[in-house]
């Protein structure tokens, strides 16, 4: 009885293991879509964040108005941003794609989930600077390239002048219930729920102390979240908790019937719209402030 209870919590904390494994050494997402495919010239660039090479494309419109760095998600790449810099583009803003550590064609093979993605958000925010100096900077992020982007302006607060945080979580930790749940349901939320704790000594960070609400708290930036009310993934909670947690001044939009990052597929055009607003009212202050300091 006791060898066989004994080999059943083994078989279990070896599922475990291999599940935080998977989780934070993610499979690579193809490059599926690019601004070249859909009409717009993107030049291959390459930079470094803590000496891993990070690959991505630049767009730029002739005299444009910002900079935009697009941060994907988790499991995805710089592709899923593909069609918005177009959009961007068209409206006379420049971007910026890249696929973060351990997605795409980038290095490296850990990821923090947007814990250490924030140092590859920062990298990317010199590059965009150093390209136009005197351009406000704009994070748009989705999931956990938004929660990256917190942590980023939250560590660097000159990193950049505003950000558009669409479905980031608030806590990792509570984001990862979401996570098997929309894999498995109720079952998969019972069975996988210490996956959190297991996967601590692979990261080398406590993922219960990884807070984008915290870090909202600290950062003095223009924001706007954006989070469809039916998101299963991260659930809309998280969202008015960041809110909550923002300060001044900031912006929430709920998007009824859009699951989770759905929203700029669902109506693109509202998603570019209200980006485009957004940017709009960073420009003359973005600007002013380049200038300030350059002068």
């Amino acid at each position: 009885m006791l060898i066989g209870i004994c080999i059943a919590v083994g078989v279990y904390l070896s599922i475990l293991i291999v599940v935080a494994w998977s989780a934070t050494h993610p499979p690579r997402s193809p490059l599926f879509l690019s601004p070249t495919a859909l009409g717009v010239d993107a030049e291959e660039v390459e930079f470094d964040s803590e000496g891993i090479p990070l690959k991505g494309w630049w767009t730029a419109p002739e005299s444009p108005s910002a900079v935009a760095v697009l941060l994907h998600g988790y499991v995805m790449s710089r592709a899923e941003n593909a069609a918005l810099a177009v959009q961007l583009h068209r409206n006379g803003i420049a971007s910026l794609l890249f696929d973060f550590r351990a997605h795409g064609k980038s290095g490296g093979k850990l990821t923090g989930i947007g814990w250490f993605e924030s140092a590859d958000v920062i990298a990317a925010c010199r590059f965009a600077r150093e390209r136009y100096p005197n351009l406000p900077v704009l994070l748009i992020g989705s999931s956990m390239g938004s929660a990256a982007a917190v942590f980023a302006v939250a560590e660097a607060p000159d990193c950049a002048d505003g950000l558009v945080l669409d479905s980031s979580y608030s806590s990792l930790a509570s984001a990862t219930l979401g996570w098997w749940n929309f894999i498995g349901g109720k079952a998969a939320v019972a069975m996988l729920a210490p996956v959190v704790l297991v996967s601590w000594p692979i990261v080398g960070f406590n993922p219960f102390k990884v807070s984008v609400s915290r870090a909202l708290a600290t950062v003095k930036k223009p924001v706007m979240i954006i989070h469809g009310e039916e998101d299963d993934l991260v659930l809309p909670d998280h969202a008015k908790r960041n809110f909550a947690a923002a300060n001044e001044p900031k912006e929430l939009v709920m998007i009824p019937g859009a699951s989770h990052s759905e929203a700029r597929w669902l109506d693109p055009s509202e998603y570019e719209r209200r980006i485009v607003r957004f940017v709009e009212s960073l420009s003359v202050s973005g600007s002013s402030m380049r200038g300030s300091e350059t002068s």
